[in-house]
């Protein structure tokens, strides 16, 4: 890939393991949300020292799991270990609405679907829809038994799909209380899901490093699998429907082309720590990573979509003049040419020596064709120590009876640990829940 890069904002640096962030649907601003509880709020901009913090603050004392901005830009869904929803607004950082034990088990992924429809999904497999104006839930779906790593959402369909501890892709109607489908188990955990392809395929990243392939409606077993990574792949970013780049427990951040199935390069690398999330800005201009160093850094993927959209058009331009046999400049001159040099010639040595030009240029435009499609795959492994933790089992390790999680932080680095959650108490409404909002 060429370097066409351009400065990306300074890395954010903390003391502690960022467990998610998200963009700003329209500002260049981003959230972090803590193991330690805390969550920021950051203006970045491109170059050094030009980040700006907006606020820090700390509603609760439990890990911060998973953050969403409403579609408007104005507040900022959080959940926690505790089993919590909260929103705070985006300009003060201050709490709107906290509803306790929204789960009986920590929550692990969130993600707002509509702008009135948030879902959310814990270590025992449940997933619940909530209606944002009244804080009331509204559908609850307990199919999985298993934890829930991520989830997706396609609005034409009105589909959500679910990634799962127990290696399944779990589907459903938002509009139905029951679920749709569910794919076969695997035999590793599935700790990642993008749907792709214009809504035919969804992909799966799996504990073994296995990029699990399904087509749309046919949930049984995935059609495809895509090998390569040497270690879990605990995080899928949608560049474009062909092209998606994939988080790793190797450090190493991927960028892949689905169907046909090709390593593209890399983007960039976290040394050795895993990557624990992968998020696109709203300008699609940074790629932002969190790793377990304790950092979030931004990658300029201008230069990637540029150069496939000029390859892109440079192909089509090709097969354009291939179908109406339009001729380029370098054609009209040779011609010219060998008009002026050849007038004396015979009418069948003309003939002759136009069709060779012709295919003189054709083989050109072959080897045109060629290089625009030579791009370095970069590496597509890489050695790495086997006792080297994944982001993919952190969620769980960090589930035992310790009130302050930081504690976890370091073990979670070095050592896998029994992850199952305690049980809190069950869920109660709130007609208030974000009417702030």
């Amino acid at each position: 890939m060429a370097s066409k890069r351009n400065k990306e904002p300074d890395t954010l640096a903390y003391k502690s393991t960022v467990f998610d962030f998200a963009f700003h649907p329209s500002q260049d601003i981003i959230a972090t949300g803590l193991i330690t509880g805390h969550i920021n709020c950051v203006k970045y901009a491109p170059g050094k020292g030009n980040n700006e913090v907006m606020w820090s603050t700390r509603p609760s004392k439990k890990s911060v799991r998973g953050l969403a901005f409403s579609h408007d830009g104005a507040g900022l869904f959080t959940v926690t270990k505790d089993g919590s929803i909260g929103a705070l607004d985006v300009n003060t950082g201050n709490v709107l609405i906290k509803k306790p034990d929204a789960h009986e088990a920590p929550i692990n992924a969130v993600r707002l679907l509509t702008e009135t429809v948030l879902a959310t999904g814990d270590d025992n497999g449940v997933i619940k829809l909530w209606d944002v104006r009244t804080g009331n839930e509204t559908m609850e779906y307990t199919d999985n038994s298993d934890f829930i790593s991520d989830m997706d959402y396609d609005p034409a369909s009105k589909t959500l799909v679910a990634s799962s501890g127990q290696g399944t892709v779990s589907v459903f109607d938002i509009r139905k209380p029951k679920m749709l489908d569910m794919s076969a188990t695997q035999d590793d955990e599935l700790l990642s899901i993008c749907i792709i392809k214009d809504r035919r395929k969804v992909l799966a990243g799996s504990q073994e490093g296995i990029l699990n392939i399904y087509s749309w409606g046919d949930w049984g077993d995935c059609t495809d699998r895509f090998l390569g990574h040497p270690n879990s792949i605990d995080t899928i970013c949608k560049i474009d429907e062909d092209t998606v780049v994939t988080g790793s427990s190797d450090g190493l951040i991927r960028v892949i082309d689905i169907l046909p199935n090709k390593f593209q390069g890399i983007v960039g690398e976290h040394e050795n720590y895993p990557i624990e999330c992968l998020r696109l800005s709203h300008d699609r201009t940074f790629l932002a990573s969190s790793s377990h160093d304790d950092t979030v850094r931004f990658w300029d993927i201008r230069y990637l979509t540029t150069e496939r959209g000029d390859g892109d058009e440079d192909d089509d331009s090709e097969e354009a003049k291939e179908e109406t046999g339009d001729k380029d400049d370098d054609e009209e001159e040779d011609e010219e040419d060998d008009k002026d040099d050849d007038k004396d010639e015979e009418d069948d040595e003309d003939d002759d020596d136009s069709d060779n030009s012709d295919d003189s240029d054709e083989e050109k435009d072959e080897e045109d064709e060629k290089g625009l499609e030579k791009k370095p795959t970069g590496a597509a492994s890489s050695s790495s120590s086997s006792s080297k933790p994944t982001a993919g089992s952190k969620r769980k390790e960090m589930n035992d009876s310790s009130d302050d999680d930081s504690d976890q932080a370091s073990k979670k680095k070095n050592a896998n640990a029994n992850r199952r959650p305690k049980k809190a108490a069950p869920p109660k409404e709130d007609p208030n829940f974000f009417d702030d909002l």
